[in-house]
């Protein structure tokens, strides 16, 4: 496990974004993939992955990126989409890992845990590597990198049952280290917050009884890493009363966090659910946070200060002028949902109040990428508006690529 051979890399990977990226542990070139626990289980249950290789037009040829999928939907697979570059040498080290006959990979979720770590075999049944004599990668530029996220994502939407057969398939071999795992994280930093157990034990396939009760804390964790503890209140409740007032609260500044979150269970039988079912469970996901926000918001009222309690703690929640942002928080957000989103997001503003509505991926890179107190609730707040000026959802990572290419 890379936290205790090689903690450097480890603390790398807990501030790398996601995706694929090449490491070094002990020397030997490797291949880490960060990505969703869904993702994770996928490549679990499946014995492995697939990289699609993708032709990208050139000036005077073309040059290559890759998709990486995830198959927990035969017909829509998670993915990934890489673009490759030719003056950025984790682009070359990718290209090289994937023309071996075998990789050791390594598995994280989007909170950094080392879920899994494989020696795998590679299988080229005849991709863009075995039918071209050369290779070609484009230039970085910001304007090359937009495109070619572009090119990927219509790309694969459009591929044949020929390119699936022709795509690299990394098949998991043998472990590295125990998958039959359940990690306890018992570190102060994480898990100090208030209504904190201390501790949290986490197991990448989540059973039908808790799945909330661990994303909860997932959230808790990702606040973390800019938010001081007593900014952080798990599960409180409404002084008085056996109701929940929210899952978490997020006090910066200038602005308060009322979150609700919805997950499902992460397991094999929930991986093989057809999307239309899962589609069904993001709608009702998001019509239930939504609900929630908005009796949180009734018993604020114009109180102050907002009476709450947690693990028999009285607290008392001081709203002073600052801005209340209801941030509802789901498991996977899925394209048809855009005109609820639009709806939902217009009616709150019609009202004067902040809304946001992000899936749990689309969190954590917002995180990873303003790990800033007011500058977080702030670029929550942008991305808002442009939702709302759009009267159209747009996903979370499209957004914010848009938005690191432009280098803000």
């Amino acid at each position: 496990m890379l936290a205790l051979s090689c903690p450097e890399i480890a603390r790398d990977l807990l501030i790398f974004p996601g995706g694929l990226i090449p490491i070094r542990p002990d020397g030997k070139l490797s291949l880490a993939i960060k990505a969703s626990k869904e993702a994770l289980l996928a490549v679990q249950q499946k014995g492995g992955f697939s990289v699609y290789v993708v032709p990208i037009p050139a000036k005077d040829s073309e040059a290559i990126s890759i998709v990486t999928a995830f198959f927990d939907d035969a017909d829509e697979p998670l993915v990934i989409r890489t673009p490759l570059f030719g003056d950025e040498n984790a682009s070359v080290e990718t290209v090289a890992l994937l023309m071996t006959d075998e990789i050791d990979v390594y598995f994280l979720d989007e909170l950094g845990w080392e879920r899994m770590s494989y020696r795998c075999t590679v299988e080229d049944p005849g991709s863009y590597f075995m039918t071209n004599e050369e290779i070609r990668l484009a230039p970085f530029s910001k304007t090359n990198s937009t495109a070619i996220l572009n090119i990927l994502g219509a790309w694969f939407g459009l591929r044949t049952p020929e390119d699936d057969a022709r795509a690299i398939k990394i098949r998991l071999r043998e472990e590295l280290w125990p998958t039959d795992q359940v990690i306890l994280d018992v570190r102060e930093g994480p898990n100090e917050y208030v209504g904190s157990d201390g501790f949290v034990m986490s197991e990448l396939e989540r059973g039908a009884a808790r799945p909330g009760f661990h994303q909860e804390r997932d959230i808790a964790a990702l606040f973390r890493r800019f938010l001081a503890s007593e900014q952080i209140i798990l599960n409180p409740f409404k002084r008085g009363s056996d109701k929940e007032f929210a899952d978490v609260v997020c006090g910066t500044g200038a602005h308060v966090l009322v979150i609700q979150a919805k997950d499902s269970p992460n397991t094999a039988q929930a991986l093989a659910r057809s999307i239309d079912r899962k589609r069904r469970t993001s709608e009702s996901q998001l019509k239930d946070a939504l609900s929630q926000v908005a009796g949180a918001r009734r018993y604020m009222g114009s109180a102050e200060p907002v009476l709450l309690m947690c693990k028999d703690q009285d607290i008392d929640l001081y709203i002073a002028g600052r801005e209340v942002i209801g941030l509802a928080v789901i498991k996977e957000i899925f394209p048809t949902q855009s005109a609820a989103i639009a709806e939902a997001l217009q009616a709150h503003h019609a009202l004067g109040q902040r809304l946001a509505i992000l899936d749990f991926p689309g969190l954590s890179a917002f995180v990873h990428q303003f790990p800033h107190e007011d500058r977080f609730a702030a670029e929550l707040n942008a991305y808002t508006d442009v939702m709302l000026a759009a009267d159209s959802w747009i996903p979370a990572k499209t957004y914010l690529n848009e938005r690191l290419l432009r280098g803000e």
